[in-house]
């Protein structure tokens, strides 16, 4: 079972993969404005803003895990580019992004979970596995999180548009919609 399906006479990703693909912007652009926003808060906003984020970062740990376990499963597409270095960019770009995104649904709860705190999902229901043996690694995992969430994703998601651009724009002339394809 591949990701890539043939039209035209040429390789586009499958329709899952799309929405797979798209449904991820929109989770991983609401996450980092959130974390943004959070970080830039004063104290009387900040708690309410971490409070969405770590509720809607529930859903978003189910569905990166998801992502990546699909994206293993159907292995990774022929990268693109005109030049060998390109396409190896391209490659681990790919890679970084999707394990960066496992490491971030990851450590956000674990840095709650060291401190005996839950992740609260929109007041319906708490998440609690109780870590407060390994709280000596709660500060290094608050860290790892915040720097690359911050910092890291950002940097490679926009090499990863930049590069998107760069194929689409030299490959030949393309339509808004095929931007997704």
């Amino acid at each position: 079972m591949s990701s890539l399906i043939q039209t035209s006479g040429r390789e586009s990703y499958s329709a899952i993969s799309v929405i797979n693909h798209w449904i991820t912007v929109l989770l991983v652009m609401a996450m980092l404005i959130l974390g943004l926003l959070a970080s830039a808060a004063p104290d009387s906003a900040e708690d309410f803003i971490m409070s969405v984020h770590v509720s809607l970062g529930f859903f978003v740990f189910w569905f990166v895990l998801w992502r990546a376990a699909y994206r293993v499963h159907q292995g990774f597409p022929p990268t693109q580019g005109q030049t060998p270095w390109q396409r190896q960019l391209a490659w681990w770009v790919h890679r970084l992004v999707l394990g960066l995104l496992v490491l971030q649904v990851f450590t956000g709860p674990l840095y709650l979970f060291t401190e005996n705190e839950g992740v609260n999902v929109f007041g319906w229901f708490t998440v609690l596995i109780p870590l407060e043996s390994l709280a000596f690694i709660h500060e290094p995992v608050e860290v790892l999180h915040v720097i690359t969430g911050l910092y890291v994703l950002p940097a490679l998601l926009l090499l990863h548009i930049v590069g998107a651009f760069h194929y689409f724009w030299h490959r030949r002339s393309v339509t808004p919609a095929e931007l997704g394809e």
